[in-house]
């Protein structure tokens, strides 16, 4: 991933709505809760708790999809699956490593946008 290249795109919300207020709360929404809901991702992964593995992916699947961070949707798509039906178990703590660390530096880029406003 090159220096400077955004992680995420605010092309779907402008589709929903341009105004910069509503952007501005939708990207402060996330701010609150996602970068947490991965970090507890991370840790039910690391317990092998599966069941909460699928809840915090399926919690976090919209908003990432909706701040087009594409390069992580289909991964969450596939924890959510994989933790729900307790199949290829050994694959989800790469993703989800991959999941949290991509969400912490777009979460960091929005940061540092909201500041330039």
């Amino acid at each position: 991933m090159e220096q400077g290249t955004l992680l995420y795109s605010l092309d779907k919300l402008k589709e929903i709505d341009d105004a910069e207020e509503f952007i501005l709360q939708v990207i402060n929404i996330f701010l609150e809760t996602v970068p947490q809901n991965t970090s507890a991702l991370r840790k039910a992964c690391a317990e092998k708790n599966w069941d909460q593995v699928y809840f915090f992916a399926h919690k976090i699947k919209a908003n990432v999809a909706l701040l087009g961070i594409d390069s992580i949707v289909e991964e969450v798509r596939i924890v959510e699956r994989c933790a729900k039906d307790y199949h290829d178990l050994d694959i989800i703590p790469a993703k989800v490593y991959f999941i949290d660390e991509t969400v912490q530096k777009a979460a960091e880029q929005m940061s540092s946008f909201i500041a330039t406003l």
